[in-house]
């Protein structure tokens, strides 16, 4: 009988003495470093898909200056772009703003430009690489619906100069959204090159078919064709009609 009770209590020890071996060698699953890693690394790379999906064109005002005008008389403004080049427009007397059925004698015209963020060069472009941005605005507006026009609602061209060489282009950017008061301006797209008059000896191009307060994009690609010393060279590019409005 004694001899059965401590057979019998060996068998418990042993079964008590298993279990607990068992329960320290089979511990709860945890994440290793390299699980962790991958898990970190596939949501890091699913947010930056997402950003990239979602980034729009943003263009922020980087300087401006403005005047105001009386169409009576010429006004003239000039503002320093981001690279620490100035661009000049000549507004002549007897330009008027067209702004819906009204027409303005009056208004406050800014010259602005812009640093851009998400934005490639124009499609079929690619070796056009954006630069910056420059704007008109009207009133702190800037809108394709608004023109500068003389008192018989025609379009009154103003003059824009700037001193760069015949390998900087510019482009209409139309359709995007500014907030004024954070100038911001925000998506658009393109819409026509611009042309421009390109002096060698003077290191100038100048246009002279801007009459609409919009946003242009400063572009850098391949030279354009060569001219002798002192002469003008002109870009001569189709103008596109958009939504009504044609944007030289």
């Amino acid at each position: 009988m004694i001899f059965g009770v401590i057979v019998l209590v060996i068998i418990v020890a042993g079964a008590v003495y298993y279990l607990g071996n068992q329960t320290h060698t089979s511990p709860a699953a945890t994440p290793t470093t390299a699980t962790t890693s991958a898990t970190t690394a596939l949501t890091t790379t699913s947010a930056v898909t997402t950003v990239q999906k979602s980034a729009v064109p943003i263009l922020t005002k980087f300087s401006s200056k403005s005047v105001e005008v009386n169409s009576t008389k010429q006004a003239n403004t000039t503002v320093t772009a981001p690279d620490g080049v100035n661009i000049t427009v000549m507004i002549p007397a007897g330009t008027y703003v067209l702004s819906g059925n009204n027409l303005l004698q009056n208004y406050n015209f800014t010259l602005a430009t812009f640093d851009i963020a998400n934005l490639s060069g124009p499609s079929g472009y690619r070796n056009q690489t954006p630069a910056y941005g420059f704007a008109f605005e009207v009133n702190g507006m800037i809108d394709p619906a608004i023109s500068f026009v003389n008192v018989s609602k025609a379009p009154m061209h103003l003059t824009t100069i700037t001193h760069y060489p015949n390998t900087w282009y510019s482009w209409a950017y139309v359709g995007g959204t500014f907030n004024s008061s954070t100038g911001i301006y925000t998506g658009g797209n393109y819409v026509a090159e611009n042309t421009w008059t390109y002096n060698t000896t003077a290191g100038t191009m100048t246009n002279t078919q801007f009459y609409k307060p919009i946003m242009w994009i400063f572009t850098i690609g391949p030279a354009q064709t060569t001219v002798a010393a002192g002469a003008a060279n002109t870009l001569t590019t189709q103008t596109t009609t958009t939504n009504g409005y044609s944007y030289p």
